[in-house]
């Protein structure tokens, strides 16, 4: 069983309120936010602390110490989870509430002291020390130089490339490059063109950056590739059509664009680029309409996930399968989401920040495409982050950039998604 440790804040404050006898209904009009919501942070919670069911949940609570505060409502009656029960006088429940409430504050006493002693006695029955507790998951690193929203962003030998993007003098042509050895950022050779509301992809070591939106506000079909050894730009295709907003991955020696803003609707074209050949070849369309979405691969697959389509945040998640050129619908966003970023370590699928369709943060989320399923882990920002760049690097991920609450921002997260466990081999 887990330490509450590894909970955030938003989950201890609900496992706070569990421990009273709050539904989530209760929880969740207390905190201000969803029952599904709830119902996230509580599925979460309870794979974080070893337990199954919402007693369980409530005997840890008690264990760890988290009585709750004075102000959280008090437990819901027995009539409201179960209707169709008969309703119980205050007098006839108020004696045995009372001598139940004692026996198990009791037991939970007497619980956590075995507790402490059974886990850190040794064997000369002296009290050890507690293990130390791990790092967080979720680390700040050095800030990039430039403040920037809309940039592209990709991974190469250890290091990260962040090209163009918006600041506050407008569209920039900035690349700058961060070490993650020495955790420092260097200035490198500027893109030719530069542009905002991009995506950039690797394919043999070098560096794709389609379309854009031009300092003008126009869009652009041009595509400049970046040589990190030769620190060179050079031109390759252009684009069947101008676009910036889209969504761009690399699968298989090959780049694919999906959807996107064509500077006067949004898209749901499908692009593939052969560097090889150096050319552009249409490929079957999605269903909807969007920019501002993310994509990732996993499992030998292409997620297309979130987007906007002009009136809405979708919740829509698109899977591709490059060699039949077919799609189909999987599993939902827990909420509708654009401009967040999107990338993959070992077939897991990281969504981080967005816009949705109220002002409220977004929970960052996972997607386990073996099973379909959408779940949602540790928020790193109080602040809604939008129009960030996040790429993966070994175990990692990285989000750099963005705008935070609507502002600009130079900020660089790093987040530990899976852990490497080395086992000693005895001969």
């Amino acid at each position: 069983m887990q330490t509450t440790s590894e909970l955030t804040e938003r989950e201890l404050e609900i496992l706070r309120m569990l421990a009273t006898g709050a539904s989530n209904k209760e929880i969740a009009r207390h905190l201000f936010i969803s029952s599904n919501t709830v119902k996230v942070h509580l599925r979460n919670t309870f794979a974080k602390i070893g337990v199954t069911s919402r007693t369980e949940a409530a005997v840890y609570a008690i264990r760890q110490g988290l009585s709750p505060g004075a102000d959280l409502p008090a437990a819901v009656p027995a009539t409201q989870e179960n209707p169709t029960s008969p309703p119980i006088s205050l007098e006839a429940q108020s004696k045995p509430h009372f001598l139940w409430i004692a026996a198990l504050v009791t037991v939970m006493l007497v619980g956590v002291v075995s507790f402490v002693v059974t886990r850190y006695q040794t064997p000369t029955g002296a009290i050890a020390s507690p293990e130390p507790v791990a790092p967080p998951r979720w680390q700040e690193l050095a800030a990039m130089p430039t403040a920037r929203s809309g940039l592209a962003i990709a991974s190469q030998e250890n290091q990260i490339y962040v090209i163009g993007g918006e600041t506050e003098a407008g569209v920039t042509s900035v690349v700058e490059r961060y070490d993650l050895v020495t955790d420092t950022w260097s200035g490198l050779s500027s893109k030719p063109t530069a542009v905002d509301d991009v995506s950039a992809a690797v394919v043999g070591g070098r560096i794709y950056v389609p379309g854009g939106r031009l300092t003008s506000g126009e869009v652009t079909n041009i595509l400049e590739i970046y040589d990190p050894r030769e620190d060179r730009w050079e031109q390759g295709a252009t684009l069947p059509i101008a676009i910036s907003a889209y969504a761009l991955v690399s699968f298989e020696g090959k780049l694919y664009l999906f959807g996107g803003w064509d500077g006067e609707r949004f898209l749901a074209s499908v692009y593939e680029y052969d560097p090889d050949q150096d050319t552009w070849t249409a490929r079957s369309p999605m269903s909807t309409a969007r920019g501002n979405a993310g994509a990732a691969t996993a499992g030998g697959r292409i997620y297309v996930i979130g987007g906007y389509d002009g009136k809405d945040a979708l919740a829509v998640s698109e899977e591709y399968l490059p060699d039949r050129d077919t799609w189909s619908q999987r599993a939902s966003l827990i909420d509708g989401r654009y401009a967040m970023g999107v990338a993959s370590i070992a077939d897991i699928i990281y969504v981080i920040g967005g816009l949705g369709e109220t002002d409220s943060t977004l929970l960052p989320l996972q997607y386990f495409y073996q099973q379909d399923q959408w779940q949602a882990f540790e928020d790193p920002l109080p602040q809604r982050w939008s129009y960030l760049g996040l790429v993966s690097l070994q175990t990692k991920l990285y989000g750099v950039g963005g705008r935070l609450n609507g502002m600009l921002a130079a900020q660089n997260l790093s987040y530990q998604a899976i852990y490497t466990i080395l086992i000693p081999v005895i001969p």
